[in-house]
């Protein structure tokens, strides 16, 4: 299964907090810069890839109870947004590749792509 852990290693990215739920087991993952998006996926326990460093993601991660968040394209969240995630036990990482390219280098870890249902009556 893969960890967090392998994911930092193949994305080359930097922990920001939570160092210690490096060893978590993500049942999937997901990647969004849309809120309304994440909130449709439909696993437990899945790991968030996006570029939307703003605080209401920490919202959806409460919501989805994510496992883990990773930035990219090298943005880096507010303190406030790593304090928060540190208190929710989540742990966060950032890492200058692209979403395609770090979506690319979690898929050949062999993690389970998350599954996206949209609410009723979405296209």
């Amino acid at each position: 299964m893969v960890t967090i852990r392998d994911i930092v290693e193949a994305v080359d990215a930097e922990v920001m907090c939570g160092e210690d739920l490096l060893d978590r087991e993500p049942q999937c993952v997901i990647a969004s810069d849309l809120v309304s998006d994440i909130l449709c996926c439909r696993e437990e326990g899945p790991f968030l890839i996006t570029g939307l460093a703003k605080i209401q993601i920490l919202r959806a991660a409460d919501m989805l109870d994510l496992v883990g968040i990773c930035f990219v394209r090298g943005k880096t969240p507010e303190e406030e947004i790593v304090d928060s995630a540190r208190q929710l036990g989540l742990p966060v990482i950032c890492t200058s590749k692209t979403m395609y390219e770090t979506c690319g280098l979690v898929f050949k870890l062999g993690a389970p792509s998350g599954v996206y249902i949209p609410p009723s009556g979405a296209e």
